[in-house]
């Protein structure tokens, strides 16, 4: 399967010149028919990090790019992926275009929380982290914790964060803490965020509901970047990123058996997105004696 994505991202990147010479009509005989496109789900942004699922020792993502212009929970300097940090820092500017945003407390009750000029405002706590930092923030947690692992802090190599894919985003007054706590949850901000992280390509990657299927315990703080249909789809079945692998991975298997070929799919969806609109010229008149024309998207 990996040989499989490298080569339908290798195609990816050629498809900007052959839509230049080619824009067939017609769709692939064998039709892929899940719900996201294929295109989405051979992308480097579906990567699967979990302790079956390890990284590399030497792995980073390419290209990275330090966070500027938004708001930190640290002093230190926080890196992502290129495309991850834009959706990161698109996310954080429509927080901060929110005024009001009604939410629910500890207790069970409806609140409203009213913001001054600067909106929300959302702090990152961290993004790429390396093996051997993940190394180190395992250990050290193992020693805090009398060399118990209950699942808050994960082993290097099963640590999304080296993936480059993902951030830990607080409010104001959880950024001040020394430690991050569940509780969190309550907060505007965390509600807000994963009402609206889907918009921006990302899913709470790890849910109070999942726990046994992710191995990590609850953490409403933790944002994945998949890719906005893909988000979309997670979120709106709250799925966790395992149960959507193994879906697609079926998928995947049933198109192939069918006779699927990935590259003429990944080919058509591409031309299709980038075909211009089709035009009809219409029956109708505008005040210049000019037919109406009729553009279909």
């Amino acid at each position: 399967m990996k040989k499989l994505v490298l080569a339908v991202l290798s195609l990816v990147v050629c498809l900007n010149c052959a839509f230049a010479t080619a824009q067939p009509s017609y769709a692939p005989e064998i039709s892929w028919d899940y719900p996201v496109p294929l295109t989405d789900i051979v992308s480097e942004y579906t990567l699967l990090v979990n302790e079956a699922n390890l990284l590399d020792k030497s792995f980073k993502p390419n290209p990275q790019v330090k966070l500027t212009g938004i708001k930190r929970a640290t002093s230190a300097a926080i890196y992502m992926e290129k495309t991850a940090a834009e959706a990161l820092k698109a996310m954080f500017e429509a927080a901060s275009l929110v005024t009001e945003y009604a939410y629910v407390t500890s207790s069970g009750k409806q609140a409203v929380a009213e913001y001054g000029e600067e909106g929300m405002v959302l702090y990152l706590k961290s993004g790429y982290r390396s093996y051997g930092t993940q190394a180190t923030v395992y250990a050290n947690y193992l020693d805090r914790n009398n060399g118990v692992d209950d699942g808050y802090v994960a082993k290097p190599g099963s640590s999304e964060h080296q993936s480059g894919l993902c951030a830990d985003i607080l409010n104001a007054d959880y950024a001040g803490r020394p430690t991050m706590t569940q509780d969190f949850k309550w907060t505007p901000e965390a509600q807000w965020m994963k009402e609206n992280c889907a918009d921006f390509g990302f899913i709470l990657r790890y849910t109070e509901e999942a726990e046994a299927q992710t191995g990590i315990k609850f953490e409403p703080w933790h944002f994945r970047y998949v890719g906005q249909n893909i988000a979309t789809y997670i979120m709106g079945k709250g799925m966790t990123l395992e149960t959507f692998t193994d879906e697609t991975n079926a998928a995947m298997e049933d198109f192939l058996a069918r006779g699927g070929s990935v590259e003429e799919q990944i080919e058509y969806e591409f031309l299709k997105a980038n075909r211009p609109p089709e035009s009809f010229v219409l029956d109708e008149y505008g005040d210049d004696g000019d037919a109406e024309v009729s553009l279909v998207f």
